[in-house]
């Protein structure tokens, strides 16, 4: 029976809401594999337990943990090592990963390629996909570049903000209006993001972003907008689509809608054309991004019609499994086979160069410089 890690937690101003995430996965994990839950604490350091997928173990984790132990990789290897009371308890080889992490170090690339290092396969998108998507200003420079709309936006970072305050200030008052979107950049979950209506709270929105990132955001706002989303998965090398959901009628999705809801979503009521679209644009931001596993793609329509992409989710919470038709069991079980079948579609490493027989002769001829 091969042994999957489910990865859950970490460093990260979304922690708690990647635990609700791999708690769901858990619940609905497929037969026929051994489940190895792996949980980055808040403080970084990753550890298993008996009781890891108790819900209730999170209300107070330091009292209620089981024989906790600590988690180490190796790299090269894709065993890893469990170590309790100072001592190697443990050796497990994970013959696959499933990635509930929001945020970073987990959703950003890095974890990625510390998977990619112990030749373990993983769900979600690459390191440079990952990395690219967490960065909601690198996300729009790949998506304009492929000539999909998305909403019109300024950035600085923190240093630059605290040197031109005034200038940036001026400059976004003249370039996009108000109200604007303030953001943080390679943040998700709503966190840090806020309404800004006039340019008096300017500093007081910005300052409340560069709380969570020391880079900044700021995007027009679409009056009267509606907010669409679709998730895509890769399937044997397939695009598929879920159905198409919408916010509600608050500005912004829901915690509840995005985190809490155990149960699918119901069909909204979308006529031919407009879901045509959405789904097309979602499988065009999944391929120019170099996305893997499932991924959704949030989108905002402006009252004239006008169709943008928002924001494209790697690791989308509860892996946006209430979209699809199949059975969260399916979901999983498809996104652990496809995982496997792109690890091991890796490209050659290895090339007999003889570079380091040539390097060696010329130092010896006295041909390389000192």
């Amino acid at each position: 029976m091969e042994n999957i890690a489910v990865i859950f937690g970490g460093k990260s101003v979304e922690h708690d809401i990647s635990i609700i995430t791999a708690l769901q996965v858990m619940k609905a994990f497929p037969k026929g594999y051994n489940m190895i839950p792996l949980y980055v604490r808040i403080d970084g350091i990753m550890v298993n337990g008996e009781n890891l997928s108790d819900e209730k173990l999170y209300l107070n984790y330091a009292k209620n943990v089981k024989n906790e132990r600590k988690v180490f990789f190796r790299v090269g290897s894709p065993f890893v090592y469990f170590q309790g009371k100072g001592k190697i308890k443990e050796t497990i080889k994970i013959d696959g990963a499933v990635l509930c992490n929001h945020g970073n170090g987990g959703e950003d690339g890095s974890l990625q390629g510390l998977l990619e290092l112990c030749n373990i396969p993983y769900t979600s998108p690459g390191v440079a996909s990952s990395a690219v998507c967490m960065d909601k200003v690198l996300t729009k420079t790949v998506l304009l570049e492929n000539d999909l709309p998305t909403p019109l936006c300024l950035y600085f970072k923190r240093c630059e903000y605290e040197q031109m305050n005034n200038e940036i200030k001026q400059k976004i008052a003249s370039e996009l209006s108000f109200p604007c979107i303030v953001k943080p950049a390679r943040c998700g979950s709503s966190v840090g993001i806020s309404i800004c209506e006039y340019p008096e709270k300017l500093d007081e929105c910005i300052k409340g972003a560069l709380l969570y990132d020391d880079k900044v955001i700021v995007e027009e706002f679409i009056e009267n907008a509606r907010e669409f989303f679709c998730a895509v998965v890769s399937v044997d090398g397939t695009l598929l689509t879920s159905k198409i959901d919408e916010a509600s009628k608050d500005k912004f999705y829901t915690f509840e809608e995005k985190y809490l809801e155990q149960k699918k979503r119901k069909e909204v009521k979308v006529d031919k054309a407009l879901t045509d679209k959405v789904k097309q644009m979602a499988k065009c931001a999944y391929k120019c991004l170099e996305c893997a596993g499932v991924v959704r793609v949030d989108f905002l329509m402006s009252k004239d019609g006008q169709l943008y992409v928002n924001e494209v989710n790697t690791i989308p919470g509860s892996l946006a499994f209430n979209l699809f038709e199949s059975k969260f069991s399916d979901l999983l079980h498809s996104l652990i086979i496809n995982a496997q079948k792109r690890n091991d579609r890796r490209i050659v490493y290895r090339f007999n160069s003889q570079a380091i027989e040539r390097y060696i002769e010329m130092g010896k001829s006295g041909k390389l410089q000192k």
